[in-house]
């Protein structure tokens, strides 16, 4: 199974891909590490960003995109715009969108054997939020 892990930040999807076959973890090469949204208030833009992103899913062969959860309301509550692209992602056509919380993923770690950090997969630091809920996603997904 071949997942890609979102965080959204700002106007930004941070992804990271990993991979579980034959018992192992795997993270490949990725042309990209983030999809930024540069206008957010006009369709096209809005359209283009869910195309860009759609095909690098469909180029990298991707299963489901899992989206790390933002609170609603509060002191890290996420910011509106990060919320209209959770919802652009949400609306792709052929390929399951799920949005999972931060509990999830933590009971996800907490059965893994080993959780590596980002730099020890060859990602980016800013990568880690990202790959750690493609982690936490298939940890739940292997037992």
């Amino acid at each position: 199974m071949r997942v890609c892990g979102v965080e959204l930040t700002g106007n930004e999807a941070v992804i990271a891909i990993m991979q579980y076959k034959d018992g192992l973890y795997d993270v490949p090469p990725v042309r990209t590490t983030k999809l930024t949204l540069h206008d957010p208030i006009n369709t096209e833009p809005l359209k283009k960003f869910q195309f860009d992103f759609a095909q690098l899913m469909k180029d990298y062969q991707i299963d489901k995109v899992i989206i790390r959860q933002r609170p609603l309301k509060g002191k890290f509550a996420g910011n509106t715009l990060s919320f209209k692209i959770e919802a652009t992602l949400q609306l792709m056509q052929g390929i399951e969108v799920l949005v999972i919380t931060p509990e999830y993923i933590k009971q996800g770690l907490k059965q893994a054997q080993n959780s590596p950090t980002a730099v020890e997969l060859g990602l980016k630091k800013f990568q880690e939020q990202a790959m750690l809920t493609a982690f936490g996603y298939l940890e739940h997904k292997v037992d």
